[in-house]
């Protein structure tokens, strides 16, 4: 059937060459002639071979031709200077039957990737781009569309590739994993912790017990002796199955955590159009380190919002209770304390919403009571290195432009350099230093919002 539609003869090797994609030959019988240089038709170059292809089902070769279906992708051709040239590629891709075990089977595509409108190398250039910069100016760039389909594959493209080049991972004796939200979706935060070095290991795309397992199966589990987790039910579970040797654990890097985005709910609900410089950060500091600048500020702030003040009162005298020693007790006492905290903030008579913000508080310490007390009995606690290095990420994402999953997760594997080490005479990767991480993800998103790049949706 389809010899009818193309003949070897009148296939062009000059194009062929210039398109210099192995095992494809371009056919000229289709071509317009306003558009043969921006339009390339092409077949495989089994096309005009007498040889049947193998069925990849049953391997019989009793197999035939049944129809083509053309399918169209940009293409860059290749070139010595940087004048390189986007083409249309239409690729004529035959259909087989096997007579033997009556499947349908298709040619494969080696150019470029499934359900992805590039070929692979022009694909390879926009995944460059957009790890630092948007989606659509890469793609504006290159002058070809920008397919919001495309752009997960071809960032996923990127890591796999990356992933076959860096050495195999050595497991850390300790792990973090906390779970941020981005846009609304959680992405686990995987983090290897050797002393004050603390390295991103991996972003993983949903909080799932699956999600997790898949992660966990790539590890050393003899390695792991510790892991502090966030209180989030898929994660515990998935933990004590992968590593039923190790301490799990919660940290008051966490308790504290969940602390400063209950007084973060109340800032946002209470707190708009107040005069206080980042508001958020002022706020949710130690007051003892505030400027004089700051203090009138925040004063004049909570005289006149009274919630607000009850709520970071309550936070402040907190952070007096855990400055030594402390004990679940002293979470649940604080939190029975709350309506004192808002009682004392209010005028006689006026009536507030209570602090429901920080209820969570009274789960983690009833479901994560010895997780909590596994941790405060460690004779040596995790270095303040981990507590910056999650407030580091976090801040990072809370500035980073919106961008889907894929995008999100290759900026922040794929910019920093990996630290490795020699273990028995081979090369280990060890994970992406955070200081450095943060700083690259600081840097793209002040690039991004000072060109203004991310004006529609800042992929």
């Amino acid at each position: 059937m389809g010899r009818r539609l193309f003949q070897e003869v009148y296939a062009s090797q000059d194009r062929t060459d210039a398109l210099s994609l192995p095992d494809l030959m371009v056919v000229s019988e289709a071509d317009d002639p306003e558009t043969a240089d921006s339009i390339y038709h092409v077949v495989h170059k089994a096309y005009f071979s007498k040889e049947k292809p193998i069925c990849p089902y049953c391997q019989g070769a009793n197999t035939a031709e049944t129809k083509i279906r053309s399918r169209k992708f940009k293409d860059i051709l290749p070139s010595a200077n940087e004048n390189k040239k986007v083409i249309d590629l239409i690729f004529h891709q035959r259909y087989f039957r096997c007579d033997d075990c009556k499947r349908v089977f298709n040619e494969n595509i080696d150019f470029a990737e499934d359900s992805c409108r590039y070929t692979n190398r022009l694909s390879d250039l926009l995944a460059e781009g957009t790890l630092t910069e948007t989606y659509e100016k890469v793609c504006k760039r290159y002058g070809v569309p920008a397919s919001k389909t495309s752009v997960g594959v071809i960032m996923r493209r990127r890591l796999r590739l990356k992933a076959e080049q860096l050495p195999p991972l050595k497991t850390p004796e300790v792990i973090t994993i906390f779970v941020p939200y981005f846009y609304n979706n959680a992405y686990p935060v995987v983090l290897g912790i050797c002393g004050n070095n603390v390295r991103l290991i991996d972003l993983l795309s949903e909080s799932s017990q699956s999600a997790y397992a898949v992660f966990f199966s790539g590890l050393d589990k003899t390695r792991v002796k510790q892991v502090f987790i966030d209180p989030d039910e898929q994660l515990h579970a998935a933990v004590v199955a992968a590593f039923p040797n190790a301490s799990i654990m919660v940290s008051e890097e966490c308790v504290m955590r969940y602390v400063r985005e209950g007084l973060a709910d109340v800032i946002k609900k209470e707190g708009t159009r107040c005069f206080v410089y980042q508001r958020y950060h002022t706020l949710c500091k130690d007051e003892k380190y505030l400027n004089a600048t700051e203090r009138r500020q925040v004063s004049r702030t909570l005289n006149r919002r009274h919630r607000l003040a009850g709520a970071y009162r309550a936070y402040q005298d907190l952070l007096v209770r855990m400055g030594s020693k402390w004990t679940i007790p002293i979470i649940t006492g604080w939190v029975d304390d709350l309506p004192q905290y808002l009682e004392d903030s209010t005028d006689e008579g006026e009536k507030v919403e209570q602090l429901w913000e920080f209820d969570i508080l009274k789960d983690i310490t009833q479901f994560y009571e010895k997780q909590i007390n596994e941790y405060l009995a460690l004779d040596s606690k995790p270095s303040p290195a981990m507590a910056s290095a999650v407030m580091g990420i976090m801040d990072s994402l809370e500035e980073m432009p919106y961008c889907i999953y894929d995008v999100l997760h290759a900026r922040m594997m794929l910019n920093v350099e990996h630290d490795w080490e020699l273990r028995d005479g081979k090369k280990y990767r060890t994970g992406v230093p955070v200081e450095r991480l943060t700083e690259k993800m600081n840097e793209i998103t002040d690039k991004i919002k000072s060109k203004k790049e991310n004006k529609d949706n800042g992929y």
